[in-house]
């Protein structure tokens, strides 16, 4: 303690060491005299709270109370310490360093949750990204901490960490991954390219934003998995946000219809289709267009808008269903087998209309049900039909028969 500092009465009382009750005594009118400071202001700030709408002061309260203790009993050790002459100067610093730690830890937690908190957060709402909000609590807890030691120790460390080019060079090497994930979360946080709750979709992996911290970020993918990506690898690959620059997202369906279904009719289908999920917007309004024409299939995509991409298998389900139904209404086969060769269809597929109208007659008659299936012919190219006979002057010899033992005959039925 730098005694030629204080008034000249102050020194000589600390020069001269008092005596153990007299310096008893008043650490402990100091710690009574503290408490009852520390009990008339958090009773005025706790009144002061409750006339509040905002739960911000009253979380400022809580984290200060412990603390502000702390500091009270510190002062009054640090009172004993200093009228019995600084017998103990290690103590005595130690004390010191303590007070001043603690107050600087309310100091703080008061800017922090008056400027981030109330503020930014609730005043402005700016929403301060959790790694820049932890990274400048670091640095000023750091300033504080190295210049609480040097006040209290007389070291001075600026040149101490000047000449550190050796240790910073070799933590640089040890620590290059974790500063590239740091560096990189700190660029994502800049440019806002997701936030915590959005679905996104990186490196293959999709999944939803619960957490966004210093090395890396964790999603949660549809099976309720957590996946934890590194800042740095989500840094470089292609990032896909579903949720921006709204939660409204657009999802498309693929339809294969069969080859010879009038495009009029899929269309009535799909208007039939859409009223039947309410989940799916109506603003912008679905879409249908035919995609491509095989030889097989008609190829049609249905393009329609949600607004909670976390259901979106769930809609695309209903919606195939509604689809399908329509199209069974409106007399539209989905499946392309019928362009298939030596496929087993059922043939009410072939033509639904059959199996509804049981009066009809021709290639529309009714369908027994309890028909098996019937098997397509292959569709294969038919050979050259051999020359006639009189042509090569030979009589026609029929088939030619297979060599080596003759055929059996076939079984009676």
């Amino acid at each position: 303690m730098n005694l030629d500092r204080l008034p000249a009465p102050w020194a000589d009382l600390f020069r001269h060491p008092t005596s153990l009750p007299v310096a008893l005594g008043a650490a402990i009118a100091v710690l009574a005299l503290g408490f009852f400071a520390y009990r008339l202001l958090f009773a005025l700030l706790s009144r002061v709270a409750r006339a509040t709408q905002t739960s911000l002061d009253d979380l400022l309260i809580r984290r200060m109370r412990l603390p502000a203790r702390l500091l009270v009993a510190l002062l009054a050790l640090h009172t004993f310490i200093a009228l019995r002459g600084g017998e103990l100067p290690t103590l005595h610093k130690g004390v010191l360093l303590l007070e001043l730690a603690l107050a600087s830890y309310l100091a703080i937690e008061i800017a922090e949750t008056m400027v981030i908190d109330y503020w930014l957060a609730e005043r402005r709402k700016v929403q301060l990204p959790a790694l820049v909000r932890h990274l400048l609590l670091t640095i000023l807890y750091l300033v504080a901490g190295l210049s609480i030691v040097g006040a209290v120790t007389g070291v001075d460390l600026v040149p101490l960490l000047a000449t550190s080019t050796v240790i910073t060079v070799v933590l640089g090497l040890a620590l290059q991954d974790t500063l590239g994930n740091l560096f990189a979360g700190l660029a994502l946080h800049s440019e806002r390219s997701f936030g915590v709750g959005d679905w996104i979709l990186v490196d293959g992996i999709e999944g939803q934003v619960v957490y966004v911290g210093w090395r890396s970020t964790r999603l949660r993918t549809f099976s309720g998995d957590i996946v934890i990506l590194p800042n740095s690898i989500i840094a470089k690959a292609r990032v896909q946000n579903f949720c921006a620059p709204d939660r409204t997202c657009a999802r498309n369906i693929e339809m294969l219809v069969a080859l010879d279904a009038a495009p009029e009719a899929v269309e009535r289908a799909a208007q039939r289709a859409y009223p039947q999920v309410p989940d799916i917007l109506r603003e912008p309004p679905p879409r249908l267009w035919l995609a491509a024409v095989t030889p097989l299939f008609q190829r049609y995509v249905i393009k329609f808008w949600i607004a909670d991409f976390e259901r979106h298998d769930l809609l695309e389900s209903e919606l195939m269903r509604a689809f399908f139904r329509a199209c069974r209404d409106e007399g539209v086969a989905l499946s392309p087998a019928a362009a298939q060769p030596g496929l087993a269809v059922d043939p009410r597929i072939l033509d639904p209309r059959a199996a509804v109208d049981p009066r009809a007659e021709g290639p529309r008659a009714a369908v027994d049900p309890t028909a098996a299936p019937v098997v397509l012919p292959a569709i294969v190219a038919v050979p050259a039909a051999p020359a006639p006979a009189a042509a090569s002057g030979k009589p026609d010899a029929g088939p030619p028969r297979q060599q080596g033992r003759p055929a059996e005959p076939l079984p009676e039925p």
